[in-house]
């Protein structure tokens, strides 16, 4: 029987490490970027910011040798408070960090990065699923041509400006690759078959739409969006910023990333003379197979 075996010569077997990890499953973030960026209109101190609503005037047939009305004047203005604070934060000690043959603090810095702006995509996502006032299609069943023109007539009924933004989760994307309009050189221009070979989807109905895997908030009540140019906005106060600190008692590094930001939904005066109160007029939700 041998004396050397896998047991016993186990000191002398090796143990490969790989040199790059295993990092997590990373999302498209495409939201975000595309809410409206009104940072700069609330740019240095202050957390709240209004926008006054004004309303049209009601014009008003004038009778010979009268004076006329002056028309009351009841405005209303939405604010918005800029309060999200997040932050991520570790603790590396220096022994970990000679240690390790990783760049442990600088793994942790490109994963805070990337958490800060999934929240702030998870956010958007959740306004846009929570607050859209219109709805077409069903949870149930892939959506449609129709659906889209619909889509497109509610913006346009309350008078939204083109270009629209959209975005789908990638089942609700599927169902538009099977849209012969959305994917077919006599409809679309394409000569290069991007539809087929790239799952590319150009402009529909005035809307340039992405696909994400963030299209459900809170209440899981859409598989998509679909939206006028400013109707979401973004402001920014602070950008993820890296913090980075010794605790020489620790022997430790403290490294803190951190943002602060509010995400929200510009409502509207109806075009009707005299209304004052203001609602959610220029988005759509898209509900399709999840």
């Amino acid at each position: 029987m041998p004396n050397v075996t896998q047991t016993t010569a186990d000191i002398f077997i090796d143990e490969k490490w790989s040199p790059e990890l295993n990092r997590a499953v990373e999302l498209d973030l495409v939201i975000a970027a595309l809410f409206a960026d009104w940072s700069s209109k609330m740019s240095g101190s202050g957390d709240l910011f209004h926008l006054p609503a004004r309303h049209h005037l009601t014009a008003n047939t004038k009778s010979a040798g009268t004076d006329a009305t002056p028309e009351a004047i009841t405005e209303t203005q939405q604010n918005f408070t800029v309060s999200t604070h997040q932050v991520t934060a570790q603790t590396i000690e220096d022994f970990a960090e000679v240690m390790s043959k990783y760049n442990i603090r600088n793994e942790f810095t490109m994963d805070s990065a990337y958490a800060l702006a999934r929240a702030m995509e998870v956010a958007c996502a959740a306004l846009l699923d929570d607050n859209t006032a219109q709805t077409v299609g069903v949870l149930t069943a892939e959506l449609t041509d129709d659906n889209f023109i619909r889509s497109w007539q509610y913006i346009r009924d309350s008078a939204g400006k083109p270009p629209f933004k959209g975005v789908v989760s990638p089942a609700a994307w599927g169902g538009m690759l099977k849209v012969e309009k959305f994917t077919q050189q006599l409809y679309n221009g394409d000569t290069k078959g991007a539809a087929v070979h790239d799952a590319q989807i150009g402009k529909v109905y005035q809307a340039t739409f992405y696909a994400s895997q963030l299209t459900v908030g809170t209440a899981p009540n859409s598989s998509g969006h679909m939206w006028a140019g400013e109707h979401f906005f973004k402001i920014i106060k602070r950008k993820p910023t890296p913090h980075a600190w010794y605790s020489p008692l620790a022997t430790a590094w403290v490294v803190t990333m951190d943002q602060i930001y509010g995400v929200f939904e510009r409502q509207e005066a109806d075009e009707a003379a005299a209304v004052t109160t203001v609602a959610r007029l220029h988005g759509c939700r898209l509900q399709s197979l999840k």
